[in-house]
């Protein structure tokens, strides 16, 4: 009876061992099977990613921005920043003139900024200085101000800024403050298109009337220079103009099941030209450096 009674715990024993073996032979099966899922999604989004880039840019060169909304399947296009979809891509496009300089943005427009993010009005005239003292090539600072020996740590650029992550850096900006303004920022301005400023930089130099206005006209398509100019009393000339390009900033996303992947460009088109287009920034806003991160739904 004691050896039936030993013969049991035994049979037991190697029935959880067995048992336990088998869970994770399959949890490991399991993951491997998402691993296998997750670099099959990878794959096949970052070949979407790359037939996305192509056929975006091939639209911009073959077809004149403002053609574009006479278009078939190309009327929701626009070039201030709303996002809108084609060919199944998100898209995100902005024209990169009707942004502020990230160098030298105006700084009625950063007091604005800081009042509307909950910030005192003096912050917008210390970020300007900040910046500028950032990158001059003398120790003095301005007035409001900052110079080497305000920074405890790492050293001033004293020259001009070489990219927009850079602000990070200068006095006085936080990284919420960044969070909201990078959208606004560019290194490549080429001018300044007034109709294809983003709605929150149109909050910031319209009053709220105008804003409105000016906003719902160009929703409908019925936004025109001299609209512009009755609304607002700005006057439309070659330097603040009416246009749209030569530079641009896109954002575009593809989605492949549970990975989702994004780029950033910003380049200059030129469509007569023998090279016919120049990129300036290239980014991979989803970096696949490890095949199980790029899985990002999970």
């Amino acid at each position: 009876m004691k050896q039936k009674g030993i013969a049991l715990i035994q049979v037991l024993l190697l029935s959880t061992i067995l048992t336990v073996m088998l869970l994770s032979m399959h949890h490991q099966a399991r993951q491997h099977l998402k691993l296998a899922q997750a670099v099959r999604d990878y794959t096949f989004a970052n070949m979407a990613l790359q037939s996305a880039e192509a056929e975006i840019l091939f639209t911009m060169l073959s077809t004149q921005p403002a053609l574009m909304h006479q278009s078939e399947g190309l009327q929701q296009w626009n070039f201030h920043g709303q996002p809108f979809e084609f060919n199944g891509v998100e898209l995100i496009v902005q024209d990169t003139s009707g942004l502020l300089n990230a160098a030298s943005p105006p700084e009625f427009l950063l007091t604005r900024f800081a009042e509307r993010y909950g910030g005192p009005s003096a912050l917008g005239r210390q970020l300007a200085a900040a910046l500028a003292d950032w990158q001059d090539k003398d120790n003095l600072p301005r007035l409001d101000g900052a110079e080497q020996q305000d920074y405890a740590e790492g050293f001033i650029r004293n020259s001009p800024i070489q990219y927009i992550e850079e602000w990070l850096f200068v006095k006085g900006v936080t990284p919420e403050l960044f969070q909201h303004i990078r959208p606004l920022l560019t290194l490549f301005p080429q001018g300044v298109n007034l109709n294809q400023q983003p709605d929150a930089l149109w909050q910031l130099s319209l009053d709220d009337t105008a804003y409105k206005e000016l906003l719902l006209a160009r929703e409908k398509g019925q936004l025109t220079s001299q609209l512009y100019e009755t609304v607002t009393g700005r006057v439309v000339d070659e330097f603040d103009r009416f246009s749209t390009g030569p530079g641009y900033r896109i954002n575009f996303t593809v989605q492949n099941g549970d990975v989702r992947l994004s780029r950033e460009m910003t380049f200059r088109l030129m469509p007569y030209q023998k090279q016919p287009f120049d990129i300036y920034e290239y980014r991979m806003r989803t970096p696949p450096t490890d095949i199980m991160n790029a899985v990002s739904l999970n």
